[in-house]
């Protein structure tokens, strides 16, 4: 049975965000597990610059909602900008709630909490894309 469910999950090619060190290398290696390929990066500008330089190449935006220098969401509001289609998912902390109308302008399609869990993580990329 979980052969079957295996050969249905999608191979993406997934962009990380993330300014911490250690929770970027975390979800990178849960995302490989899975056989997905990881760009990963630790500031919003280089986010945008390797999505604009390698577009139509991603198949999914994970992006930390506290990034030094662009936040998160202006982050993911241009990448939407460059392209509609992609899935992007903004991984929030521990800080209070986040603005719904923020959300929806920013482009964002999921939310995800830390810590990383490793089964909720493969399940939200896997609805994602």
């Amino acid at each position: 049975m979980k052969e079957v469910a295996r050969s249905r999950t999608k191979v993406a090619t997934i962009l990380v965000i993330v300014y911490e060190h250690i929770a970027r290398n975390i979800l990178a290696r849960i995302l490989r597990t899975k056989g997905h390929k990881v760009v990963t990066c630790s500031v919003g500008f280089d986010g945008i610059r390797k999505f604009k330089k390698g577009k139509g190449k991603f198949d999914l935006i994970m992006i930390d909602g506290h990034l030094p220098g662009i936040g998160g969401l202006d982050v993911a509001k241009k990448i939407k900008k460059i392209s509609q289609k992609i899935p992007i998912i903004l991984i929030k902390g521990w800080e209070k709630e986040l603005d719904t109308k923020e959300l929806k302008e920013s482009g964002v399609d999921l939310i995800m909490s830390k810590p990383f869990f490793m089964d909720k993580t493969l399940e939200l990329v896997e609805n994602a894309i």
